[in-house]
């Protein structure tokens, strides 16, 4: 993850995040399948060692023998369920911080973040379901994605001006 420096770029952050959130449950599905598939692939590649005859001299050959090219094939593919589980544990820490801190908010802000970032809802059709302008739902959807900022980088993603504050009101 790229470093972040200002206040703007924690909140872009969470907004990201938010806009990405039904990829990310997509993304972990697929790795999963994709974990599933492998671990198929090394329990049906089941290689036996065959046995050599002839008058050619053993060793110095560059090719591997069976079951040299079973281990290397199964180190490979070891390799890649390690890599995909770790990316799934990382994308589902993020989706377990999105999740928590949606509920962290207020009922009526956590519905207008899960229906306009999660349910791909407009702010107008938003807006047209709780009787109240397109232009409040924004305003307060775009407050909603500050304070989950706040929640999930703490301090760090307030304002500068507020900073201090809030360090003297603790």
């Amino acid at each position: 993850m790229k470093s972040l420096s200002g206040y703007n770029d924690y909140v872009n952050t969470t907004r990201g995040w938010l806009k990405r959130y039904n990829q990310f449950a997509i993304t972990v599905e697929n790795m999963r399948d994709e974990i599933a598939a492998n671990k198929k692939i090394m329990e049906a590649d089941v290689s036996a060692p065959c046995a050599k005859y002839g008058d050619e001299p053993g060793g110095g050959t560059s090719e591997l023998n069976t079951v040299e090219a079973a281990a290397t094939r199964h180190e490979y593919l070891n390799q890649r369920i390690a890599e995909a589980q770790s990316t799934i544990d990382e994308i589902e820490r993020i989706l377990r911080t999105i999740n928590r801190t949606i509920d962290g908010l207020p009922k009526d802000d956590g519905k207008l973040i899960r229906d306009h970032y999660i349910d791909r809802k407009s702010w107008r059709d938003i807006s047209n379901e709780v009787y109240l302008t397109e232009k409040w739902a924004r305003d307060r959807g775009n407050k909603a994605v500050k304070e989950m900022a706040k929640m999930i980088f703490g301090i760090k993603a307030m304002p500068p001006d507020q900073q201090s504050l809030f360090i003297f009101s603790i």
